[in-house]
């Protein structure tokens, strides 16, 4: 009787501890979408506001909350912020005045406010009207309101919270990018009615616009044409990658333009385009994690460029492969949706995720061969990759948020978001 006893009490101290052990050693990789588990692990930043009949969006706020959880969301301004997503930056004109705000993205507090006279904002058209450095010290704002004869910018020290400087510029420019220490201004110099336009550098500590035009090493003397639709920056702050499309001759390219170098020139990388120049907006780029490659996807013509950045990257970019593939039916009656983060890399960086008419496509990044399809009934305007590299958030201004496990494809509305009409995301941060 002892012995059986004591058999049964092993048995059932045994059983005890697997079935522990089982509960308290749940795999990322079988987390489901809406699960606790999946939707207490971090922080989505999203990009919410409405959509106007004249296709920009208004009303515009970052919302941060967890997804399943029940803690209060933080709002935030929509601004520019650094790439540590530390602070988000704010420019709202009112009576000839306009106020900076520096915001803590993770506290919602405001850690600095200030006055500079003039008009300017940083909503607007991308990249035009104000650009930030990668540190977030240095904003560059365009005056609002000006004439095709005359250019105000100013150059913000958002550390010392002031005025830095004041660039008055003859002629119609627009703002491009900035240096990460704030001395060299990128400017569009427009050039003619027809909208090409000049790359320009205008260099603080000297106080002069830099005679000529940064141009492509390739073609020195072709006009630039078209309009910024999508951006990535180097780790660093130092290059800029911007994707343009140019609708009018149905074009879409890639320009790399270093920030802090002394060698005066970009390039200009043409990208694959298809009979409809409609289907240019759906054009998105991600950078890999070392910064080696550069991925250009457009899932409504069905292709995916994958560009070498490795050495110097303005001499020795080069396109690695494209891979074309078969989109479906591309039929939309939705024009208006403009794409917010439309693109997203694993993080073993094997797998590029990005968004076309309908559904998110996943793509094997060494030979660009599509590997899945998700959730293709419906539509997105940006997407982002949990931390834990299996569940992807997509967004849709009238259709809210969408949670994808990517190991069984399986999606799931997020049906308590403080985002009413979610454009993008703009981040996403742990716990």
């Amino acid at each position: 009787m002892q012995k059986r006893t004591l058999w049964l009490s092993i048995l059932i101290s045994t059983l005890l501890t697997l079935i522990l052990t089982a509960c308290g050693s749940t795999s990322p990789a079988t987390t489901q979408p809406g699960s606790s588990a999946a939707s207490t692990k971090e922080s989505l930043y999203v990009v919410d506001g409405s959509l106007s009949s004249a296709n920009v969006y208004t009303g515009q706020r970052i919302v941060e909350f967890h997804p399943g959880s029940t803690t209060q969301p933080v709002v935030l301004p929509a601004g520019l912020y650094s790439m540590d997503h530390k602070n988000i930056y704010t420019a709202t004109p009112q009576n000839g005045q306009t106020t900076i705000t520096v915001t803590n993205a993770q506290t919602g507090v405001t850690t600095r406010t200030f006055s500079i006279p003039g008009n300017y904002t940083t909503s607007g058209e991308a990249y035009t009207s104000s650009v930030l450095s990668a540190n977030g010290r240095w904003l560059a704002l365009r005056q609002q309101g000006g004439t095709n004869t005359q250019s105000t910018i100013v150059l913000v020290d958002t550390q010392a919270g002031k005025l830095a400087k004041t660039i008055q510029l003859p002629g119609d420019y627009d703002l491009d990018a900035i240096s990460p220490d704030g001395n060299k201004v990128f400017v569009l110099e427009q050039i003619d009615q027809a909208g090409h336009y000049h790359v320009r550098l205008f260099e603080v500590s000297e106080n002069r616009l830099v005679q000529g035009y940064i141009t492509d090493k390739v073609a020195p003397r072709e006009n630039m044409y078209g309009a910024a639709l999508s951006r990535q920056m180097a780790s660093d702050g130092t290059i800029a990658y911007t994707l343009y499309t140019n609708p009018a001759q149905n074009k879409a390219f890639v320009h790399i333009l270093p920030l802090a170098s002394d060698i005066y020139i970009a390039r200009c990388i043409d990208l694959p385009v298809g009979k409809s120049p409609d289907l240019l907006r759906y054009y998105t780029l991600a950078l890999s994690a070392d910064g080696t490659t550069l991925y250009a996807a457009n899932g409504a013509l069905g292709v995916v460029t994958s560009i070498s950045l490795s050495g110097e990257q303005v001499f020795n970019d080069n396109i690695i492969k494209t891979s074309h593939f078969n989109p479906g039916n591309v039929t939309t009656r939705d024009k208006s949706a403009v794409l917010y983060n439309g693109a997203a890399l694993s993080p073993d960086q094997n797998t590029l995720y990005f968004v076309g008419v309908h559904g998110i496509w996943a793509v094997n990044t060494h030979d660009l061969n599509v590997k899945e399809n998700y959730a293709t009934q419906q539509a997105f305007t940006g997407i982002a990759l949990g931390n834990n590299g299996q569940t992807l958030y997509a967004v849709y201004p009238t259709n809210g948020i969408t949670m994808v496990n990517v190991a069984s494809g399986q999606s799931q509305r997020v049906t308590q978001s403080p985002a009413h009409t979610p454009w993008g995301i703009a981040w996403i941060a742990p716990n």
